[in-house]
């Protein structure tokens, strides 16, 4: 209870919140989440306001389509929002709906709080229009505003340019958590840098602490965890059938070596993942495929110097009707599907 005393506190003298005391037409439960620093996070339940939310019609861009801006550079800068949706303000009336009831009384936030279903896409759109409008080389994805040059002299304009609109915005920056004129940075999961792109180790690593499933949940949550991984593993469709088959009702829980072999090829499989090179549309293409009993794979390759270079691998399971296809037919299939894909 103290500390959740002292977290309303903390946000009260923050101005995030302030209280109320007179009715309001909506209220809230809270959740206390422990944080790793003994201190806690409140999270306001706001699911029965959300189903009256209109949501913001805003397209995130995708993450394959953020690395895809990034061919040829080699200088990066990551800035990070101070408490992001925080910095947002809400009109009294948007602030009344936020208000929230705890053992302390009943409190409104007078800021964009986290859980409001609109928050990301207005918070993007906000961030994309009064930061990265009329510039190149800068996006705002969800974890912050990246930048990027081919030059030092190319990223520092960049740089400069994005640092006075964020003056001119009012917006604050966590400085422990941004990164300036770096030759590389983690960002949406990947490592970025002049060599290519390669997959976050804080991914990649728990993969590796993950210890062989015994029950089906913990199955789903491994495979869901390399599926993430998925366009650095050659060949993941095959490699993982094993394992995808005792997640159908129709097969028994009976994990035996087979399994077991799945599970090692597939943990070990991210520790030394292929650096993808970062596709540029400028460079010479060219598309491979394969197709085995049960499943297609697929790469895209580009020509760098006299190396073809691989920038994302991609690959699926063949349907019970594909699997009975002659050799030829499914290699065709495979080609067809990857040039498609890609």
């Amino acid at each position: 209870m103290d500390k959740v005393k002292q977290e309303l506190a903390r946000m009260e003298d923050l101005g995030v919140i302030c209280r109320v005391e007179e009715p309001t037409d909506w209220c809230a439960g809270i959740m206390v989440v422990p944080k790793k620093s003994g201190a806690v996070r409140i999270f306001v339940d706001l699911t029965k306001l959300n189903e009256s939310v209109r949501r913001e019609k805003f397209i995130l861009p995708s993450v394959e389509e953020t690395l895809g801006r990034l061919a040829g550079s080699r200088i990066f800068s990551k800035l990070d929002a101070n408490m992001g949706f925080w910095q947002i303000p809400l009109t009294e009336d948007s602030a009344k709906l936020t208000t929230f009831i705890t053992t302390l009384g009943r409190f409104f936030f007078k800021w964009l709080p986290f859980g409001i279903a609109s928050a990301p896409e207005h918070f993007q759109n906000r961030m994309a229009t009064e930061l990265t409008e009329g510039l190149e080389g800068v996006v705002c994805p969800m974890d912050g505003v990246l930048m990027w040059g081919r030059t030092q002299e190319e990223h520092d304009a960049r740089l400069h340019s994005v640092l006075t609109k964020i003056l001119k915005a009012g917006i604050t920056l966590n400085i422990a958590k941004c990164d300036l004129s770096k030759s590389k940075v983690s960002v949406l999961g990947h490592v970025v840098s002049a060599s290519g792109i390669s997959p976050d180790l804080a991914k990649t690593e728990e993969v590796k602490r993950m210890k062989v499933p015994t029950i089906v949940s913990e199955l789903r949550s491994f495979l869901g965890m390399v599926n993430q991984l998925g366009k650095f593993i050659p060949q993941l469709a095959e490699r993982d059938k094993p394992l995808r088959d005792l997640l159908s009702k129709k097969n028994c829980w009976m994990r035996g070596a087979e399994h077991v072999r799945a599970f090692r090829d597939l943990k070990d499989a991210p520790t030394a993942p292929p650096v993808l090179a970062m596709y540029d549309p400028n460079r010479e293409c060219k598309v491979s495929a394969d197709a085995s009993s049960h499943g297609l794979g697929g790469v895209l390759l580009q020509r760098w110097d006299e190396e073809w270079r691989p920038t994302v691998y991609m690959s699926r399971s063949l349907t019970p009707t594909e699997q009975r296809y002659a050799q030829v037919e499914k290699e065709a299939l495979g080609l067809t599907w990857a040039c498609e894909r890609f």
